[in-house]
């Protein structure tokens, strides 16, 4: 059944955005075997996810019915990469699986240590990130692992500090973005797994993001910090006096972040000034907002997934119940994607 929640007002708001904006119908949504843990991954055809059952999902993107599932041994995490023809997740018992998009068959399993087909104890922290032929991957053990696409295999590893990489790498241009708990920015060779420059923060530093041509990291001491990757110059820092707890989000001049005491707030790409604040009243925003079609989603982990104008920052809307919304979302060819409680597709 669709729902619509969107006064006639703010349909006309979010429809003069774009010819194909978002107007807040329910597309469909699809009821899984368990709590969802994982963030949301899409190809052509299909969208995916995981529960905490290790329960793996494979769904079709216009329907919602169920293409094909996949029974891992242990609870799904972070942001699944798809990889051509392939689609890859990280569990919490330390597996990465790499199955097919066309039926869900598996093509390789790997603990990411002693290469394919190797079940080790180190779970892993977060989602996985791919380019340049690998998938990365930050581990329990200290290490950010890097595995051939093809069979698993591990290619390199890079050591991090004491406490660890508690959150996903990123990729970007031939690097590997990578933010570590004590507050450490590293910038890798994607090849190699070399270290090749870096910065910090006062606080754990969450997944980076790379785009045109900058690295922007985020982190839980409030700063927010932009990097030119050529010649590593740095642009910015600012701070917005919470805790950052997503990764940012960039795009359409703006960066994105949700904070531990419930705000989104949007900065200047160039500046790094603040444009606007919007507090959610639902506890932590912990999953990456998304910035699209004029419209901001962001979801904290109480209440339902918020729908904020992308110039000013006010509320037009919400989605779904009041569940909490738990993995990151997607954005794809006008239709999100997310979970709050059950799935949902909405347009």
């Amino acid at each position: 059944m669709k729902r619509k929640l969107f006064t006639a007002l703010i349909f006309v708001l979010v429809m003069a955005v774009s010819a194909s904006a978002f107007s807040g119908n329910e597309r469909w949504s699809f009821k899984p075997d368990g709590a969802i843990t994982s963030g949301v991954a899409v190809s052509a055809n299909s969208v995916f996810f995981g529960t905490e059952t290790g329960r793996i999902y494979a769904l079709n993107k216009n329907t919602g019915r169920s293409t094909w599932e996949y029974k891992a041994e242990n609870s799904v995490y972070g942001v699944p990469s798809v990889v051509g023809e392939n689609v890859v997740f990280a569990t919490g018992s330390g597996e990465v699986i790499c199955l097919k998009i066309s039926d869900g068959s598996l093509v390789w399993t790997a603990g990411g240590i002693e290469g394919s087909g190797q079940k080790v104890n180190d779970g892993l922290t977060d989602g996985t990130a791919a380019g340049g032929g690998l998938v990365y991957v930050s581990k329990a053990d200290r290490k950010v692992h890097a595995l051939n696409e093809n069979d698993g295999h591990t290619a390199w590893t890079f050591t991090a500090s004491d406490q660890g990489v508690r959150t996903a790498p990123s990729y970007a241009d031939g690097l590997v973005f990578v933010g570590e708990y004590d507050g450490i920015f590293s910038i890798l060779d994607a090849k190699t797994g070399k270290r090749l420059n870096g910065g910090g923060a006062g606080g754990a530093v969450n997944t980076p993001t790379a785009k045109n041509g900058n690295v922007y990291f985020s982190a839980w001491d409030g700063s927010v910090n932009a990097v030119q990757l050529k010649g590593i110059e740095p642009l910015w820092n600012v701070n917005v006096h919470d805790a950052i707890t997503t990764q940012p989000e960039v795009a359409d001049g703006k960066i994105i972040v949700g904070t531990g005491r419930g705000s989104v707030v949007a900065l200047d790409e160039k500046t790094g000034r603040t444009l606007w604040r919007f507090n959610t009243n639902c506890g932590s925003v912990s999953v990456k907002p998304i910035l699209a079609d004029g419209v901001v989603f962001a979801g904290a982990e109480s209440g339902p997934m918020f729908v904020l104008d992308a110039k000013t920052g006010k509320k037009v809307g919400f989605l779904a119940g009041e569940n909490g919304i738990s993995g990151n979302p997607a954005y794809s060819d006008g239709v999100l994607y997310f979970s709050n409680g059950d799935f949902y597709a909405y347009e």
